[in-house]
């Protein structure tokens, strides 16, 4: 069941696009903003953080006990639709890439900015550096708007990739390390069981020669750990990534690998279904 709800959410996914009407944000900013104005929940950040995301997924929980089997399969997938990230992967790298190639430092870094880099921590015309942070930046990207989610959908089912968006969510608006510890503490295991799957879609080697490095890392982000797996995965040397030549070429090949590791983790859902215990799902 839960692959069906999978695949008939990538489907909605693809024919909404830009235009997904369930990817709205605003709702959610409000309650943020409401549950803040309480004194007792502003003056403890984790029990904002508690209420303001435990009480949707909470309601989530319960339409599930209520509605009829017959939309259960709907309704999961509809949750999951939202819960998928927003936007493409790498939106923003053809307009960084033009502003690359015009050499136009102001203009790459307002790219960049929009990817999520902090422009800040990077000195002027640093192109090397800007170029490793973008390229995490799309990296981070397709793993959470997809993979971390689809994680949590195996293993909790809609509840748990509901709580790992507005997790991420929460995060965003907020920016507060109670918050952005929360999240990293959900992505810490999602993002190395992706970090290994890379190795069998992408330079195996090269993947699990980084992988291992960092596996059990308490002080690496999700970006870095990510990044260093992509790197791993493409055949990318520390001698490339010092140089100005992890631009384009890399975020395509991106795109190629996140591609086989969707089907990949697609195969490996159908095989469990058929040969393993699925019903614990």
């Amino acid at each position: 069941m839960f692959l069906l709800e999978i695949l008939l959410a990538l489907a909605l996914l693809y024919l909404w696009r830009g235009d997904n009407p369930l990817h709205r944000e605003e709702w959610f900013q409000r309650w943020v903003r409401k549950c803040g104005s309480w004194q007792w929940l502003s003056a403890r950040p984790y029990r904002l953080g508690i209420l303001v995301v435990c009480v949707p997924v909470l309601l989530v929980a319960l339409v599930f006990m209520l509605i009829p089997n017959a939309l259960v399969l709907l309704f999961a997938s509809l949750v999951l639709v939202y819960c998928l990230g927003r936007g493409e992967l790498g939106e923003e790298i053809l307009p960084y890439n033009a502003a690359y190639n015009d050499l136009d430092w102001d203009r790459a870094t307002r790219s960049a900015a929009r990817q999520g880099v902090d422009i800040e921590t990077i000195a002027i015309s640093n192109w090397p550096k800007l170029h490793e942070q973008m390229l995490q930046a799309a990296a981070y990207h397709g793993f959470e708007r997809l993979f971390a989610v689809i994680f949590w959908f195996v293993f909790l089912g809609p509840v748990g990739a509901l709580l790992y968006r507005l997790s991420h969510a929460f995060a965003h608006v907020q920016n507060t390390n109670i918050a952005h510890q929360w999240l990293w503490s959900m992505e810490w295991i999602p993002v190395r069981v992706f970090g290994a799957s890379l190795a069998v879609t992408g330079n195996f080697v090269g993947c699990v020669n980084r992988w291992q490095k960092h596996l059990l890392s308490r002080t690496s982000t999700t970006g870095e750990f990510l990044l260093q797996s992509v790197l791993g995965a493409l055949s990318v040397d520390d001698e490339l990534v010092a140089s100005c030549d992890v631009t384009e070429r890399e975020v395509a090949a991106i795109k190629r690998l996140y591609k086989r590791t969707l089907w990949f983790w697609l195969a490996v859902m159908a095989i469990w279904i058929l040969f393993g215990p699925a019903e614990l799902f």
